[in-house]
């Protein structure tokens, strides 16, 4: 699938569910990719990884080892993700969001399994995909869209070698750390729009004007997406941070504190670059109409100029008989003479005016007025 057409479909949704259908009926979409299905399991001293071809293989890895996680990246068939449902007791509401990726980020307690919806971003171009979390006594099932790559490369690094305290504590600990991978996977994509933004900045005296202003409308529409998606995902993390769920230890709590203050850094920077794209955009439409003033003023001048010029040419091609001028020898020099002079009249008389020079700022090479005190 093309960028565009992703971010096309970003943008817009159609929900698959006919109104009125049997709640927790699991409807995936017919273009999504079918499932692949990872598991690891782990304790503080063995681990074992496995792709799962089908799920009867899944049996004899639970309840084995303290954690259990089972990564499921495509939607593609409502059989899997229902097994999955069935095994692990996940709630059907549940498993309904999980299909409709089009959910703004939230958490929901169903007792023994808190589920946890997110958006995971790549880009610039944007792409996104909704990631949903179950976590349960001693597991932790995660669905994703199918979007090559994710966040989680660090994490499973991070199991496989036992590194940090990820082997030597339960699921909930395993949610932070994934949750924490997705916020602050959006870090890196806002440096490369911050590095667009400077580029559109820098551009502003030399670039085409209009093929400048549809990149930064597309900037523009980017970054609102990212702050739509980045509210509730704050709003998600402070749910967390509360506590009241079984699903999640005091320990944890102490951890996603870290989550809540990166999405809310996130915004004051969201914040920060939309402020700054419509300061773009006034600068650009305020240049733009900047140079349509001065192509109608250099017209005014030419069109000025030419009216009186336009008038002794017509009056001296009348052709009456008896103009006194008709039959003068110099009669066309006075006229070319006189027409000279009138240009050269307008023309002093705009320049005095100030008419003729350009209203836009030169850019100077001399050192800054204000200078910042020498140490």
């Amino acid at each position: 699938m093309s960028h565009s057409s992703r971010r096309r479909r970003e943008r817009t949704f159609s929900r698959r569910l006919e109104p009125g259908a049997a709640p927790g009926t699991v409807a995936v979409d017919p273009s999504a990719p079918p499932p692949i299905m990872t598991v690891i399991s782990y304790g503080p001293d063995e681990i074992r990884e496995q792709r799962l071809i089908d799920l009867q293989e899944l049996g004899p890895l639970l309840h084995q080892l303290p954690v259990t996680w089972v990564n499921v990246d495509g939607l593609g068939n409502a059989e899997i993700v229902k097994q999955l449902g069935q095994q692990f007791c996940l709630h059907p509401l549940a498993l309904e969001d999980t299909v409709n990726t089009h959910q703004r980020a939230k958490v929901d307690d169903y007792g023994d399994v808190l589920y946890i919806v997110m958006r995971m971003v790549q880009g610039p171009p944007l792409v996104s995909e909704q990631v949903s979390f179950f976590v349960g006594q001693n597991f932790l099932v995660t669905f994703q869209e199918g979007l090559e790559g994710d966040a989680f490369n660090a994490v499973r690094d991070r199991i496989r070698k036992k590194r940090g305290r990820v082997r030597d504590v339960g699921p909930d600990y395993l949610l932070y750390e994934l949750l924490d991978a997705v916020i602050d996977g959006y870090f890196p994509v806002l440096e490369r729009y911050g590095v667009l933004l400077d580029e559109l900045d820098e551009l502003a005296e030399s670039a085409r004007i209009g093929r400048t202003l549809d990149e930064l409308h597309v900037l523009r529409r980017e970054l609102l997406f990212l702050r739509r998606v980045v509210w509730p995902l704050r709003d998600a993390s402070l749910s967390l941070l509360r506590g009241g769920h079984a699903s999640i230890s005091q320990d944890t709590q102490l951890y996603l504190r870290d989550c809540y203050d990166h999405a809310t850094h996130l915004i004051d920077i969201l914040e920060i670059y939309r402020e700054t794209c419509a300061d773009l955009r006034d600068f650009y439409y305020s240049k733009l109409s900047n140079r349509t003033n001065e192509i109608m003023r250099t017209l005014t001048v030419i069109a000025t100029i030419f009216m009186p010029l336009s008038f002794i040419a017509g009056l001296y091609g009348m052709n009456f008989e008896y103009m006194p001028e008709l039959h003068w020898r110099h009669g066309y020099l006075m006229t070319l003479s006189l027409m000279a002079c009138v240009t050269t009249g307008f023309l002093m008389f705009f320049w005095r005016k100030g008419w003729l020079q350009s209203a836009e700022p030169k850019l100077s090479s001399a050192p800054p007025v204000f200078e910042p005190p020498k140490k």
